[in-house]
């Protein structure tokens, strides 16, 4: 007699049709069922089959764990820590499972000129509890080093059944710590001390000249001997100003990417520029950068495809877990170097003509604020800001139709930031 094994396999709620039915031997006891869809609750039939009758089934359920969720957003960065938010309410759960835990897995990296992240140091993993609870969670990472760089992925475990379920750990967040300010402050109180010491020495160094010219070659040792230090001292300040403006810029550049990467939202647009399959949000932006009109673009985290646009932000936008969106003209225009932001912001100049319909507005607190306007408004080339009453004014040329000196009013163009 042969007897078999039956196995369906179907959505709750799904037709018979839909089921996925798998015939084994009977001697077999094990199979493994591919191309469901994560965070899904299936009902699961068994039954045996002989060449004369069948045997009435036996019914499971069984939920399958998220794919990737959302990058964790960066709440604060300090000297030895940081704390972050996972942002929880855009995960779907199967029903009947619930938040189990989060795994944060931290590594030291090196991070070169090119971008290339290599580790330096072992994982450390951190669980943190969540009790079944599915809002949004924060929590820090302690024990880091001022200065370093870090590369933090999270993965969601979930309960079903008295089973931990984990999801795909999401992609890599790096992050840089800065070096501790209270050093810096104690050596530029020290260099405030040494400019104060030095006029005051000046000012009996004068007087003891006029009354006793013959001290002159001692005061005038004395003198030498405290300019050398002073002036080593004043060394030594620069190189760690140096070290902390660096730790600064990497992380503003940090926070310049996330705020120009946007997860779990997805650009509609009426057109579709361009379509195809990439690694990653990194790889569709680098293929947004090598076709033309390019301006954003919308990654599927399932599909990987990659769809570009020659809006910044699309017609409109949508929350959609498993999508990771850019805007191009955003990230390349604040992920560049300071040197570069200095030459392109210009100080009492008011770029005139070019402005674009709607685009004037007052009560913006700072240059940066108006620019962030800009970044998402479409056709926006530069902006001129006026301090004394917070107007920003979008314009639709690199530099307005011309230039001229005007005292308060500060103005940056999009081309010269991504040059």
């Amino acid at each position: 007699v042969n007897i078999t094994y039956i196995l369906k396999v179907r959505e709750v709620g799904a037709s018979e049709s839909e089921s996925i039915i798998v015939d084994k031997r009977f001697t077999e006891t094990s199979h493994q069922v591919t191309g469901l869809s994560p965070s899904t609750l299936y009902e699961i039939f068994i039954n045996t089959k002989t060449d004369l009758s069948s045997s009435q089934h036996v019914t499971l359920l069984q939920a399958t764990a998220p794919g990737a969720i959302p990058f964790p957003e960066v709440k604060t960065v300090e000297e030895t820590s940081v704390t972050l938010i996972e942002k929880l309410s855009l995960v779907e759960l199967p029903e009947g499972a619930t938040t189990s835990k989060l795994l944060v897995r931290y590594t030291e990296v090196e991070v070169d000129s090119e971008a290339e992240i290599t580790p330096v140091g072992d994982p450390i993993d951190q669980e943190i509890d969540l009790e079944g609870n599915s809002d949004d969670k924060e929590f820090t990472i302690d024990g880091l080093v001022g200065g370093k760089s870090y590369k933090v992925i999270v993965q969601l475990q979930i309960a079903f059944n008295e089973e931990i379920l984990p999801s795909d750990f999401t992609e890599d967040l790096i992050i840089t710590t800065p070096f501790g300010g209270t050093e810096t402050e104690k050596v530029k109180r020290r260099f405030d001390g040494i400019k104060d010491k030095t006029n005051d020495m000046i000012d009996d160094i004068s007087g003891e000249v006029d009354r006793e010219s013959e001290k002159l070659d001692t005061l005038g040792t004395e003198l030498e001997q405290f300019i050398n230090q002073a002036t080593r001292d004043l060394q030594t300040f620069s190189s760690v100003f140096r070290q902390n403006t660096t730790a600064q810029e990497s992380i503003l550049t940090g926070i310049a990417k996330r705020y120009c990467i946007e997860s779990g939202i997805n650009y509609h647009t009426g057109s579709i520029l361009k379509s195809q399959s990439t690694g990653s949000i990194f790889e569709c932006l680098a293929a947004c950068r090598d076709s033309t009109d390019c301006n954003g673009a919308s990654w599927d985290t399932k599909t990987k495809m990659c769809r570009m646009s020659r809006q910044r932000r699309g017609d409109q936008i949508d929350n959609q877990k498993q999508m990771v969106s850019i805007n191009r003209v955003c990230y390349d225009t604040l992920t560049g170097a300071s040197s570069k932001w200095k030459n392109c912001i210009k100080i009492d100049t008011d770029f005139t003509g070019s402005g674009i319909t709607g685009g004037q507005s007052r009560g913006f607190g700072s240059e940066w604020d108006c620019m962030g306007w800009c970044l998402h408004t479409a056709n926006c080339q530069s902006i001129s800001y006026e301090a004394s009453d917070g107007t920003c004014r979008l314009k639709s040329k690199p530099f307005g139709d011309s230039q001229s000196s005007r005292s308060g009013f500060i103005s940056i163009s999009l081309q010269c930031m991504q040059a």
